[in-house]
């Protein structure tokens, strides 16, 4: 089983309650609190605190990014429905019978946590931490399945959750009926109406009764049930419906202990799995935190950090604290981000500065987000933050006074001081607001330098803030120690709440007593009461300040400069990138327009072959018969005596299978579309393509061209089949100067005699004139069926006026 919100608590960082107050943690505790969708879930937030193992933290971290990353891709994780009946899940185990309220409350949390789980597991790629922890629930589909079917969302268990009570419930309804017929027409009886105060039917304790005149009662024999206030109206049961009503409550106690045995059933089946449910909830809650987390990363800005799933920026300790540009978490409105660094090559802060400038907000800003981090939370910081995982974090701020126990401000912070010594190690982070304050300035500065050189020796990483001068240079002097300031506004006698690194702050009292009207020469007696190490110091850090802001706007010209810079190498190689991509698409566009228009022309070639090849085979059959009837007409003219051929059989023959076809040369051949046999000169080649002579003409036709077959003639051994001669036609026709309708049919002839007569080339006169014949002339020429092709003249020939045209090859 998957623990509780007690989980929290495991491995929890050495802190007393009263370090988390002083930082403020258990507010942002019910900030997040507040942002979960069930109580399951703020019960785990309210019990989050940090951890010191560092596997766990970064797990905690990993989960907070997963959500954070989800969160950005506009998934959100819905927990409507969501209920915390682990409680109810125990009550069942120990055998109590839940009622029907609770028991769809166990219905609803079991939906949510099924759909939760569906809708992670989906998402294992983008939050495998959160997918594994919803993947864990138990099959607890069933039990929502048996809840929701035996009771409806009103609470009321149904009629089909058992055949008993359907059968009770209408019984129930058929004495009801009865009943309520009967006293129906009681009421509206004329010889009881006017004792009756109405004619009216109404209910006391749970029995149908007739309000009845307190002084006409006995007209009406029965069962007195209730009267009035004032006494003057009594409530029968009339004796006549008695017995109706006493069926009708005994049907109703019927079906109230079937409804019972049903709760009490689904109620054992609740505590059977019990353990799933509560299983269920206790990962729900996760889930829940989960969400949350992701939420407060939006509100605080603080997603950035918790890009990456490695979560590299947590390091062991001891190490650098580093947090770049740091925003308190409470705070509203426009918050100052400081970078706060410490641990590494300085392992103390002192910061120095005026009251109210923002040292105590620094102080707690790395205390806060260092415990926020080790408890798994978001914390608003850039890239480039690191945070030591430490085993104890120590804070004394604030105001320890503490009048039961006689203790003063200073013995206070003393008191707590002590503690922190003797606890702190290499493993801590120690925060101290104003250090040695409370007592004589001189001993407290003493004091001071004496508790910093104790936690220097001890290792740990340290952050204070100090009025005393002294502490400035013992920060100056001391190698693992750095002085920081938070900066002043002298004009507008306001904090800036900027913290500057490396440089300690100015008291600026004299400068703000001046500004605010102090006689000028009570500010010169001041000054001269100063000491002359104290004026030195002040004019220093006024002289180094002056020059770190000269350096910071040079820096940050010179940052804005290379932004600028980089800004625009970025648009170059952005623009180079684009040109590229452009050129690749630019030439995988004509690669394509290239090879589809190859594969066009190719189809295009394929289909006129075709069209040719059919055109052939018609052309040939025509010439069969035009040769057929040229020699019936020449039948009478004497010719040379020839041995005579049995003429080849006419189509009409039964279509053969491809398989079941033989040409061989001399072979009987019947193709498609012809309507005369032709004779075939060789066998398939390769391709399948063969040549036969139908008539004068002498082409090559394909197999599946092929209709039927038939054997040579046994007798026609040496023997040629004898056809008429070809009529003569000459080689070229004029018709130049023509009308379209005239030119067409003569070319047309033209082009039929002249394949007749066996001619190849041909030519056609058109003459140039505005083109129109020519083009008129050329597209007949595209589409028939005896031209392959045709070409312009030379201009020796004709040029332009002239088309030579090729037809058909015949023998």
């Amino acid at each position: 089983m998957v623990r509780g919100p007690a989980e929290a608590l495991s491995g929890a960082i050495a802190l007393d309650d009263r370090t988390l107050e002083v930082l403020e943690f258990p507010a942002v505790i019910d900030r997040l609190a507040r942002l979960t969708a069930f109580s399951g879930g703020r019960e785990a937030a309210l019990a989050l605190r940090p951890v010191v193992d560092r596997d766990e933290v970064v797990r905690r971290q990993r989960v907070t990014a997963e959500a954070v990353h989800l969160g950005q891709l506009g998934i959100e994780v819905l927990l409507g429905g969501a209920r915390d009946i682990r409680s109810l899940a125990e009550r069942a185990e120990r055998g109590q019978v839940l009622t029907a309220a609770e028991l769809l409350d166990v219905a609803d949390a079991s939906r949510a946590a099924v759909t939760v789980q569906r809708a992670l597991v989906r998402l294992q790629p983008e939050a495998p931490l959160l997918a594994n922890i919803a993947g864990g629930i138990g099959d607890i589909a069933p039990v929502s399945a048996l809840i929701n079917g035996a009771i409806d969302d009103s609470g009321t268990v149904r009629n089909d959750a058992s055949p008993e009570l359907r059968q009770i419930r209408h019984e129930v309804g058929k004495a009801h009926d009865q009943l309520q017929q009967r006293m129906q027409t009681m009421a509206a009886s004329s010889s009881l109406r006017p004792a009756l105060q109405e004619p009216i039917v109404t209910i006391r304790d749970g029995r149908y009764v007739l309000p009845v005149k307190s002084e006409m009662r006995s007209a009406v024999r029965g069962v007195v049930h209730d009267s009035s206030a004032s006494g003057a109206t009594v409530y029968i049961e009339p004796m006549a419906v008695v017995e109706l009503g006493n069926r009708w409550r005994e049907l109703q106690v019927q079906e109230q202990h079937e409804v019972d045995r049903i709760l009490r059933e689904i109620s054992e089946v609740v505590g059977s799995t019990s353990a799933d449910l509560i299983d269920a909830v206790n990962r729900l809650s996760r889930i829940d935190l989960a969400v949350a987390k992701g939420k407060l990363a939006k509100e605080l800005d603080a997603q950035e950090l918790h890009a990456t799933g490695s979560q590299s920026w947590l390091r062991e300790a001891p190490g650098e604290l580093r947090l770049v540009q740091a925003r308190h978490p409470l705070l509203a409105g426009d918050v100052v981000a400081n970078t706060i660094i410490v641990g590494g090559e300085h392992h103390a802060l002192l910061i120095t500065g005026p009251n109210t400038g923002g040292k105590t907000v620094a102080l707690k800003t790395a205390g806060l987000l260092t415990l926020m981090a080790l408890a798994g939370l978001p914390i608003p910081a850039d890239k480039g933050s690191t945070v030591p995982i430490y085993e104890s974090v120590f804070a004394d701020i604030g105001d320890e006074q503490s009048i039961e126990q006689s203790l003063s401000t200073f013995s206070g912070h003393i008191t707590s001081i002590i503690s922190v010594l003797e606890r702190a190690n290499e493993q801590s982070l120690v925060l101290l607001d104003e250090l040695g304050a409370g007592t004589d300035p001189t001993e407290g500065a003493a004091l001071a330098v004496a508790i910093v050189d104790r936690l220097l020796a001890r290792g740990a990483a340290l952050i204070a803030t100090t009025h005393h001068s002294e502490l400035k240079l013992y920060a100056h002097r001391t190698p693992k120690v750095v002085n920081a300031s938070v900066e002043f506004d002298l004009q507008s006698l306001s904090p800036t709440y900027r913290l500057t690194i490396g440089l300690a702050g100015q008291s600026n009292a004299l400068a703000i007593a001046a500004n605010l009207g102090m006689p000028r020469e009570v500010i010169e007696s001041a000054r001269t009461g100063l000491s002359s190490e104290d004026r030195e110091l002040e004019s220093m850090l006024g002289e180094l300040r002056g020059q770190l802001a000269t350096a910071e706007e040079r820096a940050a010209q010179a940052t804005a400069d290379a932004e600028r810079a980089e800004t625009l190498r970025r648009e170059r190689e952005q623009e180079l990138e684009r040109l590229a991509s452009e050129a690749t698409r630019l030439r995988e566009d004509a690669r394509i327009r290239v090879r589809d228009e190859l594969r066009d022309v190719r189809r295009l070639l394929e289909k006129s072959r075709k069209e040719i090849e059919s055109a052939r085979l018609e052309q040939a059959g025509e010439d069969f018969r035009r040769a057929e009837a040229a020699a019936e007409r020449l039948r009478p003219v004497p010719v040379p005596e020839v041995e005579e051929r049995e003429p080849l059989p006419m189509p009409g023959i039964k279509e053969q299978r491809f398989e079941d076809l033989v040409v061989v040369p001399g072979a009987v051949v019947w193709l498609r579309g012809v309507s005369v046999a032709g004779e075939a000169l060789s066998e398939p080649d390769e391709r399948g393509e063969f040549e036969v002579q139908l008539g004068a003409l002498r082409t090559r036709v394909r197999l599946e061209q092929v209709r039927a077959t038939g054997e040579p003639s046994r007798d026609t051994s040496g023997r040629e089949l004898t056809v008429p001669m070809a009529p003569w036609s000459p080689s070229e026709i004029e018709v130049r100067g023509q009308r379209l309708d005239e030119a067409l049919p003569v070319v047309e002839q033209f082009l039929d005699a002249a394949s007749r007569a066996g001619h190849g080339r041909v030519r056609v006169i058109h003459g140039r004139g505005t083109g129109t014949l020519r083009r008129a002339v050329r597209e007949m020429f595209d589409r028939h069926p005896l031209v392959t092709g045709y070409e312009t003249a030379e201009p020796r020939d004709g040029g332009e006026g002239v088309t030579v045209v090729t037809l058909a090859g015949t023998r």
